[in-house]
């Protein structure tokens, strides 16, 4: 039996990189390659022939800091300047802090449940089908929980998973979605509500057959919560309890740091003003041009394609007042990628608004946009109607007179209809282009000129033209992933990406983004050995970032190091425990690696924590049939067959085992 088992183990090592591809587990480099970090395990892998030597000196001058550079009248924005909440300001505003927390973004946060908008009334809902996994929701003393059950193979369920929801993230205008806590890494949880149908569903991109986790990353709380206390080297860890002055964003994400004001006027002395009479100790967005106000706005409404943060800097040190780009940068596609983003894109399409455009970009977000109050639908459209025919009075509407009468004759219904084709279940989003015909698509409105996919929103001045160099090749190297690969785009974006990325690291040696980037490049474009090395580099300069871990984990095992792959996949497990991706990766290289011992229980104990896994279901299953315990083997594989979420997964579920029986067969 034993000699049996360790023929299945040489047959499982030799197919186990296969196994991880076939069950949509992705084993390319991240499509985000910007946030980790550490060394290899093996000993240092050859250098490769077009990187002829990495530097030994991997220092370099740190960047200045904008926010002690930039000249404005504005001392608030100064880095020691803190942060004090809106209850601070309430002392002197208190009628615009109730305003203000009866708005969207005054309301982007809650703790779960505690404002009735879900109907949550202590008693679990009718369960959401979702493929074969049935989602409910119940709310009792101990709070609001997710729980997630499913059906095995015999029929009957298996234990079920549940999700403490401790955030409720958004305002509940079009949804909500909801994050879980375990010790300090956040979660997105697979239900979220959907306000414009009254439902409950599951969250948009979730696959329970493939995953049944998906890390909150900085990205998504620095815009959804006050302050998230992002613990930096992580994916998805942050400092506890999250945003401990108030979930909810407040009035200094757009005014800035509070604490000089709050001082200076609380004593009754300021230190000094400007010529004009302007308060200097914090911003007033109103005395800002047309560029800074949008740059307050853009911090979190600008999606694009991709957001790059500017070398030695990062996005919490953003201060209202101060230019964007001076800290992290957008980047839209041009119409050459098509490859447009429908979820997010208001700020994205008022780029290309030709009211924007044709009145020198006086167009602002607040030209129509109050961030100070939510106003009933009737006054906002009387609002809306009178900022149009502030410009276009004098010339009438060509519409005949039974299609404007049909939208009460009223131009945002005409020229920004909203739309359901937004990738998002459930919702509807507004038509930001404001185009004479909406029903034009957007490469036919206005086109983005320029010889790469992509095109920076911002472009300051006060960035050095090798800095925007730098920032477009680690946008390129990310958007690239997205490039189908018979398309003669890819490898032309590729390329761009690296010819920017080589001259910006020969300057900048220790800059961590740009080498992971780099190796992102390599890997895509097949040059493993030079991705290797470049990793090490990003290493040496940041031995603890989790997700540059996880790419030189990817990397390693693509270019067959698997012991190195595994010693990675450790520390990773070891920094965020809660991870299941983590688990499964290391799993499967264990499988490849031929140690089914280890693969047996890294497949027991992901089912421990979560019994409805169907890869770990299947890997169990060819452990205990390589021990001869075949009943056993084919009830995880039946179970793992009844979770799987599509036929093309089950037929690869189906495939695997029956192949492995027949190579057990031959073998006697």
């Amino acid at each position: 039996m034993k000699i049996l088992f360790w023929l299945l183990v040489l047959f499982a090592a030799g197919l186990g990189l296969v196994l991880w591809y076939f069950l949509n587990v992705p084993t390319s480099v991240p499509q985000n390659p910007v946030d980790g970090s550490v060394p290899f395990a093996s000993s240092a892998p050859p250098k490769p022939s077009d990187w002829l030597l990495l530097p030994k000196d991997m220092s370099s001058e740190p960047a200045s800091d904008p926010r002690l550079t930039v000249k404005t009248i504005f001392r608030n924005v100064h880095p020691d300047v803190a942060y004090m909440g809106d209850e601070n300001c309430a002392e002197c505003h208190q009628a615009l802090c109730d305003s203000f927390h009866q708005h969207p973004m005054g309301r982007s946060a809650i703790v779960a449940g505690t404002d009735g908008l879900e109907g949550l009334d202590g008693a679990s809902l009718e369960p959401i089908r979702a493929g074969p996994y049935e989602l409910s929701v119940r709310k009792d003393a101990e709070g609001v929980v997710q729980v997630v059950r499913a059906k095995g193979g015999d029929g009957k369920y298996l234990p079920a998973v549940e999700y403490p929801i401790s955030i409720a993230i958004g305002s509940g205008t079009r949804g909500r979605s909801y994050a879980s806590l375990d010790d300090d890494s956040v979660w997105q949880a697979p239900l979220s509500w959907f306000t414009e149908k009254g439902c409950w569903d599951i969250s948009p991109g979730f696959n329970l057959g493939e995953a049944t986790q998906r890390p909150i990353v900085n990205g998504c709380l620095y815009c959804h919560v006050n302050q998230s206390g992002w613990i930096e080297d992580s994916v998805n860890r942050y400092k506890q309890p999250v945003s401990k002055q108030q979930l909810s964003i407040g009035c200094e994400r757009c005014h800035g740091p509070g604490e000089l004001h709050a001082k200076e006027h609380a004593t009754g002395v300021v230190e000094g003003s400007s010529k004009d009479g302007v308060d200097t100790t914090i911003v007033n967005p109103k005395h800002l041009s047309d560029d800074l106000q949008m740059s307050i706005c853009a911090q979190c409404h600008l999606g694009g394609k991709t957001r790059v943060v500017r070398k030695d800097r990062t996005l919490e040190e953003f201060r209202p007042g101060l230019p964007l780009d001076l800290f992290v940068n957008g980047y839209i596609s041009t119409p050459d990628a098509s490859l447009q983003n429908k979820a997010v894109g208001h700020f994205d399409q008022l780029l290309l608004a030709q009211c924007r455009t044709a009145s020198g970009k006086s167009l602002l977000c607040s030209s129509c946009h109050d961030p100070h109050r939510k106003h009933e639908p009737e006054v906002a459209e009387q609002l809306q109607l009178q900022n149009c025919k502030s410009c276009h009075q004098d010339r009438g509407c060509s519409a005949p007179a039974e299609v404007r009468n049909s939208r009460q004759d009223h131009c945002v219904k005409c020229h920004m209809p909203t739309t359901d084709d937004t990738q998002i279940a459930h919702t509807s989003l507004t038509d930001h282009r404001i185009l004479k015909d909406p029903s034009k698509p957007l490469e036919d409105a206005i086109r983005l000129a320029g010889q790469t996919v992509l095109t920076p929103y911002f472009n300051s001045a006060e960035v050095s033209e090798t800095e925007k160099e730098r920032d477009l090749g680690i946008a390129l190297a990310r958007f690239a992933e997205k490039i189908p690969a018979d398309s003669p785009k890819k490898q032309q974006t590729l390329d761009q990406a690296k010819s920017r990325l080589k001259k910006s690291l020969e300057r900048w040696p220790n800059d961590t983004q740009a080498w992971i980037a780099f190796s992102a490049v390599e890997a895509a474009s097949g040059n493993l050995e030079s991705a290797m090395s470049v990793m090490q580099a990003a290493a040496k300069i940041a031995p603890n970032d989790e997700a540059v871990l996880s790419q030189a984990a990817n990397i390693a095992e693509l270019a067959g190091q698997v012991d190195a792959a595994i010693a990675l996949m450790n520390d990773l497990v070891a920094m965020n425990p809660a991870s299941h991706d983590y688990r499964i990766r290391r799993m499967m290289m264990y499988m490849s690696s031929g140690d089914f011992y280890r693969t047996e229980a890294e497949s027991r104990e992901l089912l421990r924590i979560n019994p409805l896994q169907p890869m770990a279901r299947l890997v169990l299953g060819l452990c205990l049939y390589g021990e001869g315990e075949k009943d056993a083997a084919q009830a995880e594989v039946n179970h793992a067959l009844q979770l799987a979420t599509s036929k093309e997964q089950q037929a690869s579920i189906q495939s695997w085992f029956q192949r492995f029986v027949a190579w057990r067969s031959q073998a006697k």
